[in-house]
């Protein structure tokens, strides 16, 4: 079992768990310490004063904010920030040991063509003959940021500008569809919702930002026989998020189309819900059948559904059927204010540029000459380059608005320590000036003089029209401030369908979990991972 970001955040749950109740995780840790101070990779730093310094986890899109602790120029150790405005001190496992990343033993630290060391002249050459020859597409990871500007108009003059959309996005994208909006500018509107109906989402075990709904769960339901905030998860198995949320129904797999196309009828029949729409085709008792439930579980369901308003339905796979019941039931679906992703014609391009901010299991269209800058060699890569790429918190690093999320953000982390000489970004390739593109994105949020300045530590904001310049801004900005756009700026997007949609094509469950994995664990978590009950049983072993 590849270790994703699902149950990594699991692990953390269930060590934290374990530290309150049992004595192992002591000894664990105590373990782990002893041994992490003999791998020979890692640098020991010299004895000095020690300074925490802000920053933010660049190793999935959701920017966690970090507090790092420094020792004579080195990192050596990694903690949540609890006043970061986005993830409120929450952090998965990998990212408390991003600081040993840097040295993991498969850092790249050249340039290699199709397995054999080369040179970046080779890679400039070799890009540019493909140019000569036909269009060019760059993948970004994470659209929002100055680099991402680079990248889309190097893209422009030469083929095509595409966005690799993570699991939030997938679960987004019938909303894209219906309104026109591209998903990487849409969010869910979790804190106005009273009842949350998750088909499969894991909620509670990390879905989107780390912190983010747990908080929510926390304030509004924990211990709560008739919470504020009713979570409803529907999933064959008892997950975690299902254990602990307020119902579970135990629907069969591949039977999310259908429950929701029958909970849809029940409230336009019953007149349970304001919005007018097409019914869907599906009875009561189809939707029953395929989910393996009673027609009157479905018929309570819905009534429950529509007690408790406003509701949101989410689905783990992008399902049209259940994005359809949430439009009927409001929506609750919202758009930031903030330069959304052009959508890419589709071509066949000559060449493929994955910036380093594409999860490794992208793989582009076959046919293509792929150039795959990576700070770590995930292994198994069809790419024809593999370039080496600042690793963690080795150059300034852009934090725009996290997946999913209803509000727009933006933050910078410094670099902390120097990079690798020999090691370049995709946006610098390409003919970029990076810091110039920061600083662009700044004077954009600048002007705009909208929201608010969340600096090191505070719970207020501070006015972003207070600030006397950009330059100010990207200070603050570097120092550890967040800037939050205000939550007015989002406004809600509204759908129009003229018929029930068709169940989905290829949806599968798993997507959360399998969406983003690490190429590269940390030793530490590497340690804690195989410790823990998270490690599959080799086959030979299994009973």
């Amino acid at each position: 079992m590849k270790p994703s970001r699902r149950n990594l955040l699991a692990l953390g749950g269930g060590a934290m768990a374990g530290v309150v109740f049992t004595p192992l995780p002591w000894k664990l840790l105590d373990d782990t310490a002893i041994w992490t101070q003999n791998w020979p990779w890692i640098p020991q730093p010299a004895r000095g004063p020690v300074e925490v310094k802000a920053a933010a986890c660049s190793l999935c899109p959701h920017g966690c904010g970090l507090q790092v602790r420094m020792a004579a120029g080195f990192p050596v150790g990694v903690s949540g920030a609890p006043a970061h405005p986005v993830s409120g001190g929450a952090l998965c496992p990998l990212a408390f040991g991003a600081h040993q990343l840097n040295w993991h033993p498969r850092r790249l630290h050249e340039v290699r063509r199709r397995g054999r060391a080369a040179s970046w002249d080779a890679a400039s050459m070799a890009l540019r003959a493909a140019a000569a020859e036909g269009p060019v597409a760059v993948i970004d990871g994470r659209p929002g940021r100055g680099a991402s500007a680079i990248l889309r108009d190097f893209a422009g003059k030469s083929g095509a500008y595409i966005t690799a959309p993570g699991p939030e996005e997938r679960s987004l994208a019938p909303y894209a569809a219906w309104s026109g909006v591209p998903a990487s500018a849409l969010g869910y509107d979790l804190e106005s919702a009273r009842t949350i109906i998750s088909f499969g989402a894991p909620l509670l075990d990390g879905w989107g930002t780390p912190g983010r709904f747990t908080r929510l769960w926390s304030t509004h339901a924990a211990g709560l026989g008739d919470p504020e905030l009713r979570l409803i998860q529907i999933e064959p198995g008892l997950s975690h998020t299902a254990t602990l949320a307020w119902r579970w129904v135990p629907a069969r797999p591949g039977s999310d189309a259908a429950l929701a196309a029958g909970l849809a009828r029940v409230l336009v029949e019953e007149r349970l819900v304001p919005a007018k729409g097409p019914v869907p085709a599906t009875s009561v008792a189809d939707a029953a059948g395929a989910a393996g439930l009673p027609a009157d579980a479905i018929v309570e369901l819905a009534r429950m559904i529509a007690q408790r308003a406003p509701a949101l339905a989410i689905s783990v796979d992008g399902e049209p059927a259940v994005a359809a019941l949430n439009l009927l039931l409001g929506g609750g679906i919202v758009q930031r204010r903030e330069t959304a992703a052009p959508q890419a014609a589709a071509i066949a391009p000559r060449a493929v540029v994955i910036d380093a901010t594409v999860p490794w299991e992208y793989e582009p269209a076959s046919g293509a000459e792929v150039f795959r800058f990576a700070a770590w060699d995930g292994g198994g890569s069809k790419a024809d380059w593999l370039l080496p790429a600042p690793g963690f918190l080795e150059e300034i690093t852009e934090h725009p608005s996290a997946p999913g999320s209803a509000v727009a953000s933006y933050a910078l982390s410094p670099a902390l320590m120097d990079a690798p000489a020999d090691v370049r970004g995709a946006a610098a390739f390409v003919g970029g000036t990076p810091a110039d593109a920061v600083l662009a994105r700044c004077q954009e949020i600048f002007r705009a003089r909208n929201g608010g300045l969340y600096r090191r530590g505070a719970k207020d904001a501070v006015p972003l029209a207070s600030l006397e310049s950009a330059a100010r801004l990207q200070d603050e900005l570097l120092a550890g401030a967040v800037w939050v756009d205000d939550p007015a700026g989002s406004r809600k997007v509204r759908c129009e369908l003229k018929e029930w949609p068709a169940a989905a094509a290829g949806t599968h469950r798993g997507g959360w979990a399998d969406a983003w994995s690490a190429p590269v664990l940390p030793p530490l978590a590497t340690k804690l991972y195989q410790e823990s009950n998270l490690r599959e049983v080799p086959a030979r072993s299994r009973i």
